[in-house]
């Protein structure tokens, strides 16, 4: 069974997805953050079936809730709504983004380019983070 994350921003949402073995994290997409997201993360939640789906928890440095945080409850509670089946986990994502951008920076990934890739790269980095975690707990 796969794990799916998401790094949930005000204007997009970036999605990854675990391999089947539960050790790789492969960003996927971003998608836009608007009134029917919930429609478009439903076709991947059917298509990789997950058994637990990972939302970025955006704290501050001081581990106080960020004010993005709110986005990210009603996406959770929108989640909920539909797949209350599913385990769904808040994972903490401090600097996925800050890392996410470091690394296209490195793969001379151009300026205008890396909006493309980043909130899916973010996403990426918050579930390894986990999958690492998983591998530790063992």
């Amino acid at each position: 069974m796969r794990i799916l994350g998401f790094d949930v921003g005000t204007k997009r949402i970036g999605i990854a997805v675990s391999d089947e073995t539960k050790t790789i994290a492969t960003g996927i997409k971003y998608i836009e953050n608007n009134e029917s997201v919930i429609l478009e993360v439903e076709k991947y939640i059917k298509e990789y079936s997950p058994e637990t789906i990972i939302v970025g928890n955006p704290v501050n440095m001081d581990g106080t809730v960020n004010t993005q945080n709110q986005f990210v409850v009603e996406f959770i509670q929108k989640l909920k709504n539909i797949f209350n089946e599913k385990k769904i986990v808040l994972w903490d994502e401090r600097l996925s983004t800050m890392q996410a951008e470091k690394i296209l920076i490195k793969g001379d990934v151009r300026r205008k380019d890396r909006k493309k890739f980043l909130d899916k790269v973010a996403a990426a980095i918050v579930l390894q983070n986990y999958l690492d975690y998983l591998k530790f707990k063992k």
